[in-house]
């Protein structure tokens, strides 16, 4: 098992929206420990690029901004740990 260290606040966004993600192996106040083998990291992925594209084109509203930022940070810590 290898584990990344992702935000919290763009992950639980995804399981709002009962989008399939990867379990929580171990969490903090402010990061979740995520499996990177587990099946549904590529859905978690995915859908944290597409919220990063948005952030990068200008599309930074304010009311989803942080939720953006966590996006980034969430793809950044999984693709640094592929």
């Amino acid at each position: 098992m290898k584990l990344v260290k992702i935000p919290k606040r763009f992950y639980q966004d995804h399981i709002e929206r009962d989008l399939p993600a990867p379990k929580v192996v171990k969490s903090t106040s402010l990061h979740y420990w995520i499996d990177l083998e587990d099946a549904a990291l590529p859905e978690l992925l995915s859908d944290a690029e597409y919220y990063r594209d948005e952030m990068v084109s200008g599309y930074a509203d304010r009311t989803v901004f942080g939720l953006q930022r966590s996006a980034d940070a969430t793809y950044n810590a999984i693709k640094a740990a592929l």
